[in-house]
């Protein structure tokens, strides 16, 4: 499985903002613990895999323009389901 790709849009001392692009490859974030506070607003929606660091999955579905938030401390990898290209912006809230 390879890399998705990221891009810091903006990173100052409020907010961090990437935007997460996956190929339709079944691409990946790599495992990773969220240090704020976050939101995701999918661009594209998409459905991926999240994998817990005990090797337990879930399926999560994005809907494009729906965002949802997530806390700090969130442990987890995050996969693309292979078959088509998938866009979300990550918002980091450093306060």
């Amino acid at each position: 499985m390879s890399n998705a790709q990221s891009k810091t849009d903006l990173d100052d001392d409020r907010v961090r903002i990437t935007t997460w692009t996956f190929g339709p490859d079944g691409q990946n974030t790599g495992p990773h613990v969220h240090e704020y506070d976050y939101i995701v607003v999918p661009v594209t929606g998409g459905t991926f895999v999240v994998t817990n660091p005990g090797g337990t999955t879930r399926e999560l579905t994005q809907h494009a323009g729906s965002p949802y938030a997530g806390q700090a401390g969130t442990d987890h990898d995050v996969a693309n389901v292979p078959g088509a290209t998938a866009v979300f912006v990550e918002i980091e809230l450093k306060r």
